[in-house]
């Protein structure tokens, strides 16, 4: 997903067809889906753009981890 995201595979959506390709995958695989909150939606971009200069995924993968999958238990 967050490859999908960084290197702008499409004009436009981006975010939404990278999502929506890891949740086919994630649901696929009985993982639930991701999916980020609205009050973690600031936070999320924040870490996203830093992704995007940086190409370290570490923290934006952990807020996702943490936050962002829905639907099994952990």
């Amino acid at each position: 997903m967050l490859y999908g995201m960084r290197k702008q595979l499409f004009w436009d959506g981006n975010k939404r067809t990278s999502t929506i390709s890891a949740n086919k995958i994630m649901i696929q695989n009985g993982k639930g889906i991701i999916k980020i909150p609205d009050n973690k939606l600031k936070e999320f971009n924040i870490l996203l753009s830093e992704f995007y200069t940086t190409n370290n995924m570490e923290k934006i993968k952990q807020f996702i981890y943490k936050n962002c999958i829905d639907g099994i238990v952990m």
